[in-house]
């Protein structure tokens, strides 16, 4: 590598061998210290040594490419000198100039930037536009043509797509027309419209080609730009010109006095149809034949023309020909028959359809005879497959189970096949010839003729359900399904309407309908529909207005249900409906959801006053007497009302807030309405609350059993208790009982919590009586959802069995309801409880619906007089007159009584001198805990610190 270095003035300080080597060559063999005078041009000699000052100066390196321009062109060298700073140990500045020959690039450039020139020289001469594009799409080269053919200059395109020279969408196309050249490779032609440099378009063909790079990969394409619109003028010319031929084609037989005038023209045209076409002389010489016939003969026009049917075909089959030419010349006019014949070609049996003219020269003389032939095989077996078909349709239609009708145009039958015909009195005579509103009329057909028009109209199928009327009287529903029959010219000629009975699939929907949507016992709707009617009349609320939903529900039905049976309750059910409606506006909506409750929408409210007196209707006549068989029966009805949309906008909070304002009636005493306040959601809420934290004070044993001793007047002796129920709430502590129990009742928890105070007071009573001497017996209160679980004596007799505990130590309570239910049930659980010996007693006795005929038809051993009455036998006559009544029933009937609620000595001396046994109440003790018990004395005497403070 030749490296030179010089000091900061430019002067030579040293050259290594190449460099000697390299100046040496360059200068004819001198080695002056000077020699770059000699072989560089002065101005390039001025950048040498500016180069090395610049670099001596600045100490930063910088590259010259420079060309021996001093010597003769041939002997030039070109270099690449890399200038660079060289410090030596004098301090001074030194210049390294290190040489690298590109003379063999420089040459291989030229020669490539020569042989481009020479191309571009080429492709401009070229008289055809021609484009190159790189593999990115961008234009390397136009020539010359292709400028002045768009009338766009060369720098237009070079370096560019056709996304930035044509418009969008047009570029589109050429950019996915090159993508699919570049895949598919090969030669690209196709045909398109471009606008010249003079604004015409023009038909051009693009011809394109993929060329590649030295290693074989795609670098770009070439394209071409051929002008075709002449040659489409002229092709266009040509196919005018052959419509023209075919044209004279059709006029054959009319100028057939011209054939041997137009013979040039129209043989080209008989050489294109596909019919057989012949010319004959009268001798039955071929004169002319085209290409169909000779297919059909199986020879060339050669082997035809100048010979008779004699020497081409068979002799039967040339005398059969031959007759047929002397019957056209005999007739002198077309004669035109179809016959059966083997074609000599390929042996196949083909119906021929032959027109033969005889044909005149100049003169008027028969010359010969004209014969074109059509080949109606496929023609033959089409008609004939047609009319099987035919058959078989009709067969088919005929046989039908479903109506087969045809329309015209004015929706009048012109065909009706037996089954329609059968459905209709005077059969097809009553049906042909008229329009559905015509026979067998009615509002739907009217329907059914615009169908058919619709049909017409826009020649597209129509399917709709028709109902009608039989000729047997029988409501008929058929689905129609219209499709259009079209002409030969495409529109639509004639409808046929095919029915299919769906009689009973249209009953099986209304029935499913009314099952979906209706109560199966009283028909009237049911919550789905009621539903639906609630979000409907929501939808269409007017202001100012508003939409009531009641929730209604009969109070003792279940007392009937029981009582009486389910048929008979099924009855009060639909009489209850029925007067339900009869206390409606038309356009309100009665439901029943289920059992003995009922909802009623009424929308379109203005005046609340409307929806009270429409309530007290309604309960008005579900008070009176139901006629249910020979007896009367009584029921009451309790009503809520939710108001949309002052309650509420949801529907599911319309229909929950009226059945929270229904039961609010029911606890108010029955026989009532209410309206929902947002108070009852507040109680519901809480209620609910206090519902699930019962059920976990049931699994977390959070019930306890509290017991009130029960006391002989007499002695003071404690001879029993009663087992009191209590709920000590974690974080709360005590809740009354009379918070949640009636809520146990109500939800069922009684049965289960009525199940654990049985076998908690029964250990309680085995665990008192086994340890002593006396007896104690615990009252234990039943509820009356106890006796509805009907194994009630069974569960007691295995407690019983469980516990330990012995008959006579227990007494169950019960109210007087309970009795009044009469039903076998609670007086067969009665006298299971007296066989086993368990005491029964009537708890509240007096409050309730008392009856004398109760005390003797069921086994009661004792009667518990409610504290509201002894609590005032004191201070009220009438109180200690009935008390006095209720002691001397008890003692006429043998039954014992005890007085409840006993606060004052007063009371307790009043009780005793009237005959009261036993007294249970604060005089003597509150409720204990069982703990409490066993250190109870034998004998409570009234404590006078505590009296009527416990």
């Amino acid at each position: 590598m030749p490296v030179i270095r010089y000091d900061a003035r430019g002067q030579r300080r040293y050259m290594n061998h190449a460099a000697h080597a390299m100046m040496k060559a360059a200068s004819g063999g001198s080695s002056a210290p000077d020699v770059e005078t000699s072989v560089l041009a002065a101005t390039v000699q001025r950048q040498y040594l500016d180069a090395i000052r610049e670099v001596a100066t600045t100490g930063v390196a910088r590259e010259l490419e420079l060309t021996f321009d001093g010597l003769p062109e041939a002997q030039r060298e070109y270099y690449l000198v890399q200038f660079t700073t060289d410090p030596v140990q004098d301090g001074t500045t030194g210049v390294l100039a290190i040489y690298f020959n590109m003379t063999a690039g420089k040459r291989a450039e030229a020669k490539l930037r020569e042989r481009e020139s020479f191309l571009e020289s080429l492709l401009d001469t070229i008289p055809i536009p021609v484009f190159s594009k790189d593999r990115q799409g961008r234009y390397l080269h136009v020539n010359r043509a292709f400028q002045e053919f768009l009338g766009v200059p060369r720098e237009r395109f070079v370096g560019k797509t056709v996304f930035e020279t044509s418009p969008h969408e047009l570029a589109q196309t050429y950019f996915s027309m090159d993508e699919a050249l570049f895949e598919k490779g090969g030669i690209q032609r196709y045909e398109f419209k471009v606008q010249n440099a003079q604004k015409d378009v023009r038909d051009v063909e693009f011809s394109k080609a993929v060329f590649h790079d030295d290693q074989g990969r795609q670098a770009g394409l070439i394209g071409a730009i051929l002008d075709i619109t002449e040659r489409k003028r002229a092709e266009f010319e040509q196919r005018m010109q052959f419509d023209q031929i075919l044209r004279l084609n059709k006029s054959l037989e009319v100028k057939a006095l011209e054939l041997s005038d137009a013979r040039a023209q129209l043989m080209t045209v008989l050489h294109t149809i596909p019919d057989m076409v012949w010319l004959k002389s009268t001798a039955g010489v071929f004169l002319l034949c085209n290409h169909s016939f000779e297919q059909f003969a199986g020879r060339s026009k050669a082997g035809i023309l100048g010979k008779t049917d004699y020497d081409i075909f068979e002799a039967e089959l040339a005398d059969f020909f031959r007759q047929r030419d002397i019957a056209a010349l005999d007739a002198m006019q077309v004669c035109i028959d179809d016959e059966w014949v083997v074609a000599p070609a390929n042996r196949e049996r083909t119906l021929i359809e032959t027109r033969l003219l005889p044909v005149f020269d100049a003169g008027g003389t028969v010359a010969g005879v004209l014969g074109v032939a059509r080949d109606i095989t496929e023609r033959r077996r089409f008609e004939e497959r047609l009319a099987r078909r035919e058959h078989e349709f009709r067969t088919l239609v005929e046989n039908s189970p479903d109506t087969v009708a045809r329309y015209g145009k004015d929706c009048r039958r012109i065909y009706v096949n037996p089954t329609f015909a059968s459905l209709s009195v005077g059969g097809a005579d009553a049906l042909l010839g008229k329009a559905p509103s015509e026979f067998p009329g009615g509002p739907d057909t009217v329907l059914y003729e615009k169908h058919i028009a619709d049909v017409f109209a826009t020649a597209s199928d129509r399917e709709f359900e028709l109902t009608w009327q039989a000729n047997d009287g029988r409501r008929l529903c058929h689905l129609i399904r219209l499709t259009p029959e079209l002409g030969a010219n495409g529109t639509v000629e004639t409808v046929l309407a095919v029915g299919r009975d769906i009689s009973e699939l249209q009953a099986s929907r209304v029935k499913i309908h009314r099952l979906a949507y209706f109560d199966a016992l009283t028909a009237l709707p049911n919550r789905v529909l009621f539903n639906e009617h609630l979000r409907q009349a929501i939808s269409v609320s007017l202001p100012d207005h508003v939409t009531a939903v009641m929730m209604i529900d009969l109070d003792r039905f279940k007392g009937v249900n029981d009582t009486m049976g389910h048929a008979v309750g099924d009855e009060l059910l639909c009489e209850a409906a029925r007067r339900l409606l009869a206390c409606v506006r038309p356009g309100d909506t009665v439901a029943r959801f289920g059992g003995d409750e009922f909802a009623v929408l009424i929308p379109e409210v203005s005046a609340r006053d409307v929806l009270e007196q429409i309530s007290a209707t309604i309960i008005d006549r579900l008070d009176e007497p139901f006629l249910l068989g020979a007896r009367e029966v009584f029921v009451s009805c309790s009503v809520g009302i939710a108001l949309y949309p002052d309650d509420s906008t949801d529907a599911k909070d319309l229909l929950r807030y009226a059945d929270s304002a229904m039961y609010l009636a029911k606890r108010s005493g029955r026989r009532g309405y209410r309206f929902y306040t947002k108070e009852l959601t507040i109680e519901a809420t809480a209620r609910l609350s206090l519902e699930s934290e019962l059920r976990r004070a049931i699994d977390q044993g959070e019930l306890e059993l509290y017991y009130q001793p029960q006391i002989l007047l007499r002695s003071a002796e404690v001879i029993g208790s009663e087992a009191l129920l209590r709920w000590n709430h974690p974080g709360v502590g005590f809740i009354r009982p009379a918070q949640f129990v009636p809520l146990a009742e109500e939800t069922g928890l009684i049965v289960d919590i009525g199940r654990w105070v049985l076998r908690e007071a029964c250990r309680a009573a085995t665990e008192w009586n086994s340890a002593s001497d006396k007896s104690h017996k615990v009252s234990i209160n039943l509820s009356v959802r106890q006796f509805q679980a009907r194994d009630l004596a069974v569960t007691i007799a295995e407690i019983l069995d469980e516990t330990g505990c012995r008959p006579e130590w227990l007494e169950f309570e019960i109210t007087e309801s309970l009795l009044l239910e009469e039903d076998d049930s609670v007086m067969t659980s009665l006298l299971a409880f007296s066989s086993m010996g368990i005491s029964i007693a009537i708890d509240d006795f007096g409050t309730g619906y008392s009856a004398l005929s109760y005390l003797t038809r069921f086994p009661i051993d004792t009667l518990k007089i409610d504290r509201t009455f002894v609590q005032q036998v004191t201070t009220d006559r009438r109180h200690a007159e009935l008390v006095k009544a209720i002691l001397s029933i008890a003692r006429c009937l043998g039954q014992r009584v005890v007085a409840e609620g006993v606060e004052t000595t007063e009371q307790a001396a009043f009780l005793e001198a009237h005959g009261c046994e036993v007294a249970q109440g604060f005089l003597y003790s509150k409720p204990l805990p069982k703990s409490a018990m066993p250190s109870l004395p034998r004998r409570l005497h009234p404590n006078a610190t505590n009296e009527g403070k416990l």
